[in-house]
């Protein structure tokens, strides 16, 4: 496909193109004969009526103008070819004609996916790493060496990747910077979207009728968080069965490949291609570690509250007593309850502003973490739309650095967070004026953070997550009590001076937690 390719040369575009495969030059070799025996690109697009009949006296008439630029582009992609340098081609077409070149190097391609805890490359990161090539199928799991990643990546003349150019490359790059740029990458997305195909992966799996083995049907990137959690958490089935979706949306990719070089071709009029599908055999490369090795990695580097305890013991010269509370903003709704002393953390729910307060007194807390925004935005007095300070805006400096982040948060003013506003703020007033310390928290950026599932997911996660990290729970576990530890788990960061403070002098700071971790890889062991 690709030396009939014509669209990648300066000035030529898909009429251009049909215009000389009607005239019969269906190939680089075609056009180049017909320029180095006289013809002009003009002569080369004219109507069949009026086209030149071309004799041998036109030998070696030298190129001007559109013809020269045509015939020495021509050359060099010839011999771009020649040394499978295909970023030449990729770098002049459009991304939704990457299936160009494709084609040629579809069975020798590197196929790469990879799985992550999310969509942020500066907070998640990279769980499992599958690569198809050259009939090998190889994985990687946290936190094993890529040394063997990084000599296929040398190896492969094109890496095939569906989204890889905004997720799995830059993924990569800041996880593992060491590994080597592939010399020239294919993203399928983009050949998927040229087709009008909307969605991911999946949805192109779907349009072209592809299906998955029921253990994976619905399978998708959330439950592949899920399955990780779960692995990390003691579950054998959960890794067996996230290795299996890795590796079978590497085995997709291929068949893809086959199938959009396949329709593309048909809608452009050309000759239909092979887009017979690869046999599923192959042999296996680099094999993921076991079950048991990650769970004794896992023990090594997981975060927890172990941690942080020895920091605080030397500051207060015991264990701290911290009180969480995941407010609602009406008194109507449960909030979530939680006082954490060191290791032990009791829930409970309530609801009246008295019943939080008091209780919460009761536990002379070293400090309260309060999940709702505590400072109005920058300029702002009221929570209400009726102010006339409403035209200052609704959102702070601290959920624009999440939105950044690619944490999800509200902003502190929008109709729906008013009253949870109000009310925090309220509340934090009466704490400081007992003489308590106060912060503001987020249980979702801190869960995020520290790679601990978000009730949303899998509450049962959620709450194994949090036994992980070292907490002995004593309550009934709803999704409001263990936010409320979680907000609690902000506090222990802040005490033992680990935390990150988002905002502003003028209008307060977000405590999240300060985490390195070390869930980093290396490219070699």
């Amino acid at each position: 496909m690709l030396q009939q390719t014509f669209v990648h040369m300066p000035g030529v575009g898909p009429n251009t193109e049909h215009r000389l495969w009607q005239n019969g030059y269906r190939c680089w070799d075609d056009v180049l004969h017909a320029l180095n025996r006289g013809a002009s690109p003009r002569d080369l697009c004219r109507d069949n009526r009026q086209r030149l009949l071309f004799g041998a006296d036109c030998d070696d008439v030298p190129q001007q103008g559109k013809g020269g630029v045509w015939l020495r582009f021509l050359e060099q992609s010839k011999a771009a070819l020649d040394a499978c340098q295909f970023d030449f081609f990729l770098n002049s077409l459009n991304p939704g004609a990457h299936w160009r070149v494709l084609d040629d190097v579809r069975d020798d391609a590197l196929y790469l996916d990879i799985e992550t805890t999310g969509l942020s490359h500066q907070l998640h990161y990279v769980t499992v790493i599958g690569a198809f090539f050259r009939g090998r199928m190889h994985q990687w799991v946290w936190p094993q060496p890529l040394d063997q990643l990084g000599e296929l990546l040398d190896e492969a003349r094109v890496v095939v990747t569906f989204n890889g150019t905004r997720f799995d490359l830059p993924f990569l790059r800041h996880h593992a910077p060491d590994l080597p740029v592939p010399r020239a990458h294919i993203d399928l997305l983009h050949p998927t979207r040229g087709l009008g195909i909307k969605g991911g992966q999946k949805a192109a799996e779907i349009a072209f009728g592809f299906s998955r083995g029921e253990d994976l049907t619905g399978f998708d990137g959330s439950e592949a968080v899920s399955a990780w959690c779960g692995a990390l958490y003691g579950s054998r089935e959960c890794y067996q069965r996230l290795l299996r979706y890795n590796a079978e949306d590497v085995l997709m990719m291929r068949r893809l490949a086959g199938a959009l070089c396949a329709r593309h071709a048909a809608q452009s009029g050309l000759e239909p291609l092979d887009s017979s599908e690869v046999g599923c055999d192959f042999k296996a490369g680099h094999r993921p570690s076991s079950f048991a090795s990650l769970q004794n990695a896992w023990t090594e580097r997981r975060p927890g509250i172990h941690l942080l305890l020895p920091k605080l013991l030397e500051r207060l010269g015991r264990e701290p007593v911290i009180a969480g509370i995941d407010l609602r903003a009406k008194p109507a709704r449960p909030t979530g309850m939680a006082i954490c002393m060191g290791s032990s953390a009791t829930t409970w729910i309530a609801f009246e502003d008295d019943d939080i307060f008091e209780s919460t007194i009761r536990a002379k807390p070293d400090l309260v973490s309060i999940d709702a925004p505590l400072f109005l935005p920058r300029c702002r007095t009221s929570v209400s739309d009726q102010s006339p300070c409403r035209k200052f805006g609704i959102v702070r400096d601290a959920e624009r650095i999440l939105w950044s982040r690619r944490i999800p948060v509200y902003p502190a003013l929008i109709r729906q967070m008013q009253g949870l506003t109000k009310r925090g703020i309220e509340l934090a007033d009466r704490f400081r004026a007992e003489g308590i310390d106060v912060i503001e928290s987020y249980p979702g950026a801190a869960q995020d953070i520290l790679g601990i599932p978000r009730k949303r997911l899998d509450l049962g996660l959620l709450s194994r997550g949090l036994e992980q990290f070292g907490f002995k729970i004593a309550g009934a576990g709803s999704h409001d009590e263990l936010d409320a530890v979680t907000s609690a788990l902000v506090g222990y960061f802040f005490l033992a001076d680990s935390y990150e403070g988002l905002g502003a002098d003028d209008e307060g700071y977000m405590i999240v937690p300060k985490w390195t971790g070390q869930m980093a890889w290396t490219l070699t062991g």
